[in-house]
């Protein structure tokens, strides 16, 4: 047996799980004062307030199998008695991808259920700061953005507030990096990137990937050529109906304008952007 310490290791942490879900895990035992990620090794350290606290969660959950988000997660005594600033840099900075606090943020967008655009986007990340540059692309980890603040403060800020979030109700939910880029190239002003401090910069010709560099999200749920419609005029099932060339996506009906205004605002607001 591992000797009882403050720090908790937890395995099989998928990349679903964010920090607010482990948090949610343990904190109905006491206060936690560091969290370290470990992506690539689908595991996180997790640092109680006390010892008591960490030997109740421990306690606990030997009887209870703990389940995050569907997934069944492992937890044991870590062998470090303490998390330092070195075991968060090397260790937690390392596994994530995640480097110092720069102004460019890493966005994996987990659970896509609805288009993700560069005006959606925006109309998330905007309120933090002032958003220079958006590429968005298609990697094996799935949907990602690579998004340029103005300032280092507000990427560090938006980073805080939005970590773990859901752009929908239950689905695309972020996970945030900050990125080891010093400074974004962008070619082309259309859906799947932008430079929003350089308006003429023209669309992508057909065919042609807007950001090589990064990825390729070409045809991913891209607008057809005739589909730029007046949305503000439409009725919330008629807009997302028109998003989703036509037909509403599984789960959404268009009796119900309550809900669909929850899921609706965001799409209504990128094609609106774009009209």
């Amino acid at each position: 047996m591992t000797e009882p310490s403050k720090v908790i290791h937890i395995r099989n942490v998928g990349h679903e799980i964010s920090e607010n879900d482990l948090l949610q895990l343990v904190q109905p035992f006491g206060p936690v004062n560091k969290l370290v990620m470990l992506r690539a090794k689908n595991q996180a350290l997790l640092q109680m307030h006390d010892l008591p606290s960490a030997v109740n969660v421990l306690q606990y959950y030997s009887n209870v199998q703990p389940s995050v988000r569907g997934r069944n997660v492992y937890i044991q005594f870590s062998s470090h008695q303490e998390l330092t600033t070195a075991d968060q840099n090397s260790q937690g900075r390392r596994g994530d991808q995640d480097s110092q606090p720069n102004r460019i943020l890493l966005v994996t967008i987990h659970h896509m259920l609805y288009p993700i655009t560069v005006e959606v986007l925006h109309q998330v990340f905007s309120p933090h700061g002032f958003v220079e540059k958006i590429v968005t692309f298609q990697k094996s980890a799935g949907f990602q953005a690579l998004i340029q603040y103005q300032s280092r403060q507000s990427a560090l800020q938006a980073r805080t507030a939005l970590q773990g979030r859901n752009i929908y109700d239950g689905c695309c939910q972020l996970d945030i990096q900050f990125s080891n880029l010093n400074e974004l190239q962008v070619n082309y002003n259309n859906e799947r990137s932008r430079d929003f401090t350089n308006p003429s910069l023209p669309t992508e010709q057909r065919g042609r990937s807007s950001q090589s560099g990064y990825g390729d999200a070409g045809g991913l749920y891209a607008l057809q050529p005739g589909a730029r419609v007046a949305f503000a005029q439409m009725g919330n099932a008629a807009a997302i109906a028109a998003a989703f060339g036509g037909g509403l996506p599984p789960g959404i009906s268009g009796t119900n304008d309550r809900k669909l205004m929850r899921t609706s605002f965001l799409i209504c607001f990128q094609y609106m952007a774009t009209s």
